[in-house]
């Protein structure tokens, strides 16, 4: 008959055999060579990684709440502008806004300062009212501008975007020729002037992020020294922003009033190499009842393979909660190359469930950079949240190996 000592050996043998047998299983080989799946110690990664990320989230906020004890400059308001390159030719400082309204207008303009007075930048612009279709940036499907000096501004070949007051307002500017997208023949002169204005709170993705969401993300990848070191070097500061902007566009001296929705972004870093990206998917979407949403999923494989990140504004609660569940799955839509125009899926924030449908009205594609690293969907949307309309855009990024050897590249560059 067992004692309670031969039971507890028992129970402890039984333990520790299920512990080996968990430390030593084989892992599983990633969907498309690419998308890591878990092993059977995956649990055990997410425990300690979720104990990580939550003790530097709560670090970062008491270091927040002392430096406004102490009376200093919230972080964002000394970041949000144009920042100092880094001594390196892929450090970058990148100002995005994509904007859209239930009337069908959308305007969405960039630029991402590099070394050697390279700007990425880009506009599309389309009024409904004007019956002209997307119009856009002369030298699409590059993004390739130079400044005509090396200047801390976010300007080139005509674009201009400056902050006014720090995470409040910004100016955006731009006045030169603007072709269609339909038919590169057709030239318009184009004027814009708009002002971004917001009382909005930021998203910071490094800090804001749901470190569950976040801790089984980086669970699911095989860790080594080379593994966090990485990690370490792709790492950039980003912060996103919804708000609104009220803009005067002439065309052919034609004018027009907009206002429209816009999710805006800020990031900088010392190193951003598009080559190590394999693919994105980013929506931003304005809802009727006034919330506002964003959610991406990101794919990296020299860091994490697969990714999703985002937040909800909750107009009527008035705050921003962090995306906890994403169940968009990359590899599911359009890993070909072609990104879909018809889908769905859902997300969970702030104790409640969005079912979200996107219709893709159009899908304007570029190139990113001068060696065309990358290639870009920039995509005008409307959306079903919960059954109710919204409208904005999506970005589909994926990666292109062929570089400026893509058909795109002699069909189009007489513009470039």
């Amino acid at each position: 008959m067992f004692t309670y000592i031969d039971l507890i050996i028992l129970a402890s043998s039984v333990f520790l055999i299920i512990i080996v047998k968990l430390l030593t299983g084989e892992a599983r080989s990633p969907i498309f060579n690419v998308y890591q799946r878990p092993t059977k110690i995956y649990w055990f990664k997410v425990v300690f990684m979720y104990s990580v990320l939550k003790f530097r989230q709560i670090a970062n906020y008491l270091k927040s709440e002392r430096r406004r004890d102490l009376g200093k400059v919230d972080k964002y308001i000394l970041q949000d502008g144009p920042q100092p390159l880094k001594d390196s030719e892929l450090a970058v400082d990148a100002v995005f806004f994509n904007g859209a309204n239930s009337k069908g207008d959308y305007f969405i303009i960039a630029t991402a300062r590099r070394s050697n007075k390279l700007v990425d930048g880009f506009i599309y612009l389309k009024i409904n009212d004007s019956k002209l279709g997307l119009l856009e940036s002369p030298k699409l499907p590059s993004t390739a501008l130079y400044q005509l000096e090396e200047t801390q501004e976010y300007k080139a070949e005509g674009i201009e975007i400056s902050v006014i007051e720090p995470m409040k307002i910004w100016k955006i500017k731009y006045n030169g020729k603007m072709k269609s997208a339909d038919n590169r023949s057709k030239w318009y002169n184009v004027k814009i002037v708009g002002e971004f204005v917001s009382k909005l709170p930021p998203y910071n993705v490094d800090v804001d992020m749901d470190p569950f969401m976040m801790a089984k993300a980086l669970a699911v990848e095989p860790w080594s020294r080379d593994f966090f070191r990485t990690l370490n070097e792709t790492h950039q500061m980003h912060y996103e922003q919804f708000g609104d902007m009220l803009t005067e566009v002439e065309i052919d001296g034609k004018p027009f009033n907009l206002k429209i929705n816009v999710c805006r972004d800020h990031s900088f870093a010392s190193k951003r190499e598009w080559r190590i990206f394999h693919r994105y998917a980013l929506h931003f979407i304005t809802v009727e009842n006034g919330d506002r949403i964003m959610i991406g999923v990101v794919s990296m494989p020299v860091a994490i393979s697969c990714f999703s990140m985002g937040f909800v504004y909750s107009s009527i609660e008035q705050k921003m909660y962090p995306i906890e569940n994403c169940d968009l799955v990359l590899h599911q839509h359009g890993e070909n190359g072609e990104a879909p125009f018809d889908y769905g899926f859902s997300i969970y924030a702030g104790h409640k469930s969005y079912v979200i449908k996107v219709h893709v009205k159009e899908s304007p594609h570029f190139y990113i950079s001068k060696d065309w690293e990358a290639k870009l969907f920039e995509r005008l949307c409307t959306f079903k949240v919960n059954g109710l309309k919204g409208w904005g855009g999506s970005e589909w990024m994926y990666r292109n190996i062929e570089g400026k050897h893509v058909l795109d590249y002699e069909k189009n560059k007489e513009f470039f």
